[in-house]
């Protein structure tokens, strides 16, 4: 297996390069298993590692998550930045404050949970784009190119990564079972230029399982739409 961040070989679930921490992860119920092993114990399923970070470190990274309020009471862990930690409200905060890189890779655990998913307006909110603040929030967001989702999280919001102007690739993992962001932000009719006039680039997705696992995501007519006009290119690791 491969270093999500490095692109070295993984050993014993640690990279020897820059010392990223993995667990293994099953892809279909999100299972954390022990380790060296290579079918869940919950479901039969295949595992793979997911990158694992401790609350410090996402702190350091200016990575927040939260865990949403519901009357199910089902505490999953989400990418976010909802400002009172629970609840489904209309407004967030982002989920990132760091200084937006080149590349970003997304955790699939913190301290050996699952992250299930990525929050509405993970790196910016809709206040950011009002003509008052277009040209800074759109200079700050242009760097970023590649943003990789971690093995764990099975679901991205419909407006996860609202704002990413800059972006060229996203590579998304097996176990993203609800892709829901769909680029509408940044393509809306697929050939009109931004507000500053600038033309967003396409973007590749890499989804790292097979074109037959990519059928059961779950994704919008909209963003099968920009698929068709070529403005979303699918890349899977056997083309």
């Amino acid at each position: 297996m491969i270093c999500e961040h490095c692109g070295k070989p993984l050993q014993g679930g640690v990279c020897p390069n820059c010392g990223a921490e993995y667990l293994p992860v099953c892809i279909h119920c999100q299972a954390v298993v022990p380790a060296g092993s290579e079918r869940c114990p919950v479901c039969g399923s295949e595992v793979l590692p997911g990158w694992n970070v401790s609350r410090e470190e996402m702190e350091r990274r200016g990575i927040r998550a939260f865990m949403p309020y519901t009357p199910e009471h089902n505490y999953d862990i989400y990418l976010g930045g909802n400002p009172d930690g629970g609840g489904y409200v209309f407004h967030n905060d982002p989920g990132f404050s760091g200084p937006v890189p080149e590349k970003i890779v997304l955790p699939g655990l913190v301290e050996g949970r699952p992250i299930y998913g990525v929050w509405n307006e993970f790196f910016c909110v809709g206040d950011e784009f009002t003509p008052d603040r277009y040209d800074e929030t759109f200079r700050r967001m242009l760097p970023l190119k590649t943003i990789v989702v971690s093995n764990g999280v099975r679901e991205i919001f419909t407006f996860g990564f609202f704002g990413c102007c800059g972006l060229e690739t996203l590579e998304l993992p097996r176990t993203v079972q609800k892709m829901f962001y769909d680029f509408y932000d940044l393509f809306t009719d697929g050939v009109s230029p931004l507000q500053n006039g600038f033309y967003k680039k396409d973007v590749t997705i890499r989804y790292r399982g097979s074109r037959e696992e990519w059928e059961r995501v779950a994704v919008t007519s909209r963003f099968n739409d920009y698929v068709k006009m070529g403005r979303i290119r699918l890349v899977f690791p056997e083309e």
